[in-house]
């Protein structure tokens, strides 16, 4: 079966594949966003490593898993699963666009995570990237603010937080990726995950509709879906090229938030969107360039 779908891929263009998780990744925050309005933010994202969990238990019998790394596999698996918590919490509480725009900034700070914790030298372009992303997401945060409301509230700093921890994520997935393989880095990854969110899963937990519980398992199949079709392409894509195409998400993401949500941005906002889209793809393109040979995605997808 897993030959079967791996030659049916095959006939369908690397860079075409890319694009579909892109927009995958996009309709999975989408339906989050819909799920949350009845459901908490923590346990859609608690819901979607269990799927992963259920997709590694079944390819489990056909793989020949081994842990190496267990140190890198655990951080790996907490900083993902944080990120991916807090990327769920904001998306309730922000429109999808705007919490998925800032959760897309996250391979500026991938960089300075490894230029900070790693060691790794961090390049003048980086700090630029950064310093313009930055400037990209405040004018989102002000252009899109309620009048009178303080422009970075509690929900924006949750929003940049899970761009924090997930670019700590893709950084220490490049550590262990050198001794390890991709499932058992997805696998940790579900497992802390999961753990990560169950506190709050356990005290906030609201018990889901059939149509809820339908939707859950749709967003984590959607998930999983995206995660391994861009796994796959990204054998033959240029990291720099995906790092570049990985933008529809937020791109998307503020299309379906306006056409399903009316989720409108100001002038301003839609400025600060396309600088942020903008810095994010040099310091993505500048990090594939410097480190070619990276095998990494985003965790908090």
């Amino acid at each position: 079966m897993i030959r079967a779908a791996s030659s049916r891929l095959s006939s369908v263009g690397p860079v075409t594949t890319l694009i579909v998780a892109a927009i995958l990744f996009a309709a999975m925050a989408t339906l989050a966003k819909h799920v949350a309005a009845g459901l908490p933010g923590p346990e859609i994202a608690f819901v979607r490593f269990i799927v992963g969990l259920c997709v590694c238990g079944a390819a489990a019998p056909y793989l020949s898993l081994k842990a190496n790394n267990k140190v890198g596999l655990l951080m790996r698996g907490v900083y993902g699963g944080s990120a991916v918590l807090l990327y769920f919490l904001a998306i309730e509480h922000l429109p999808v666009g705007i919490a998925t725009l800032l959760n897309y900034t996250a391979p500026v700070f991938s960089a300075l995570y490894a230029g900070v914790v790693l060691a790794e030298s961090l390049a003048w372009l980086t700090v630029g990237a950064l310093a313009l992303t930055t400037l990209g997401v405040a004018l989102v945060i002000l252009g899109s603010a309620p009048p009178g409301s303080l422009a970075l509230g509690a929900w924006q700093i949750v929003g940049i937080g899970s761009a924090i921890c997930s670019g700590a994520a893709v950084a220490t997935i490049r550590q262990v990726r050198r001794t390890d393989g991709a499932w058992e880095i997805f696998i940790a990854f579900c497992a802390a995950g999961a753990l990560v969110c169950l506190p709050q899963t356990l005290i906030y937990w609201v018990t889901p509709s059939v149509g809820q519980a339908l939707e859950l398992v749709g967003v984590g199949l959607l998930s999983v879906l995206a995660q391994l079709l861009m796994t796959y392409a990204l054998r033959w894509v240029r990291a720099a090229l995906a790092g570049v195409i990985a933008q529809l998400t937020p791109v998307a993401s503020l299309a379906l938030g306006w056409f399903l949500f009316d989720e409108r941005l100001g002038t301003l906002a839609l400025l600060g969107a396309a600088l942020t889209l903008v810095g994010v793809t040099l310091g993505a393109r500048y990090a594939a360039l410097t480190h070619a040979r990276s095998d990494v995605t985003n965790p908090a997808e």
